[in-house]
């Protein structure tokens, strides 16, 4: 599945991304908050999964 891609392709694409990130700081924000969430949501399971594991 790894397909091969430019050096000037990747670049070309690191621009419109950082542009585009430039552009749209709240939607960066947003996902960033989003991914976060989602990590202390499965910390949270894991610690209450090893918490009944161990009797506490």
């Amino acid at each position: 599945m790894g397909s091969k891609i430019s050096e000037a392709a990747l670049e070309a694409r690191r621009a419109y991304q950082r542009e585009w990130r430039r552009k749209n700081p709240d939607k960066v924000r947003a996902q960033a908050d989003r991914y976060w969430e989602r990590k202390a949501t499965a910390a949270k399971a894991v610690e209450e999964k090893a918490d009944g594991e161990t009797g506490l």
